[in-house]
């Protein structure tokens, strides 16, 4: 029933021949109605990445659903964390799954400079199923700085979902305590390889978990058809929905 849900819309700016490389998949393309969009520096071209404004619980553009960011769009991505005031980074995918490249490295070891944003790497603690890594970006042409923290779930298995559910609750509520704290009035990034499964999946434990505890009700195919309105393949497979339902059943006992 959700396999059409949205797909009538536009995509004209991710379609654009200039926009092709900046794509991952052909087959996941932001619709013109909830794209995120850069600012303008010299080709019209330049306002284009391939994300989505997701609503959340708490707001319509509560989230930024975008793919892994590519060695050609690096750049972009610290564009966009800088220009839409994100603090919080929530990264599901590793670099490398299965010899395949799944997502750019897009942080440096200590300093490095991705256009006119300077990026420092000022902390990175690993535990077992996920690495806590904080930035300090600043934007040289006017020399403000500003600190966003990165969460790296790394226990999501390269095929599938994961097995329990409680690790991944315990991750989304990390999470929700650093964006109460410091993304309350701007968006958060989530991100995998496509912006598609794993970030539809986490998006949705976290409206879901809101629903359960403050509405007493859930909504699964709600939730999923209103992020299939904003991008496409949200909540890819019948796993993730199944995962998504066991991580809210888990939470609310």
């Amino acid at each position: 029933e959700l396999k059409t849900v949205g797909t009538a819309q536009s995509k004209d700016a991710a379609l654009a021949v200039e926009n092709k490389a900046k794509n991952r998949y052909s087959n996941v393309l932001p619709y013109d109605s909830s794209r995120v969009k850069l600012s303008v520096c010299g080709s019209p071209f330049d306002d284009y990445i391939n994300a989505n404004c997701i609503p959340g619980y708490n707001s319509r553009k509560e989230f930024i659903a975008a793919q892994g960011p590519l060695p050609v769009t690096v750049n972009e991505f610290w564009r966009m964390v800088w220009e839409k005031n994100v603090y919080t980074i929530v990264m599901l995918t590793k670099c490398n799954e299965m010899g395949r490249v799944k997502c750019e490295k897009y942080w440096p070891s200590g300093t490095n400079h991705f256009h006119n944003i300077s990026v420092t790497t000022t902390s990175e603690i690993e535990l077992e199923s996920w690495t806590i890594r904080d930035f300090r970006i600043k934007n040289v042409k006017t020399a403000e700085s500003r600190y966003v923290r990165q969460f790296h779930f790394t226990a999501w298995p390269d095929h599938g979902v994961p097995q329990t559910t409680e690790v991944l609750i315990d991750f989304r509520h990390l999470v929700r305590e650093h964006m109460e704290q410091y993304s309350r009035h701007s968006p958060t990034v989530v991100h995998c390889s496509a912006g598609v499964g794993r970030t539809g999946t986490f998006i949705a434990i976290d409206h879901l978990i809101f629903q359960i505890e403050r509405d007493s009700i859930v909504d699964i195919y709600g939730i999923v058809n209103d992020m299939r309105m904003h991008r496409p393949l949200m909540v890819q497979t019948e796993e993730c929905v199944i995962i998504g339902h066991q991580n809210c059943l888990s939470d609310a006992r």
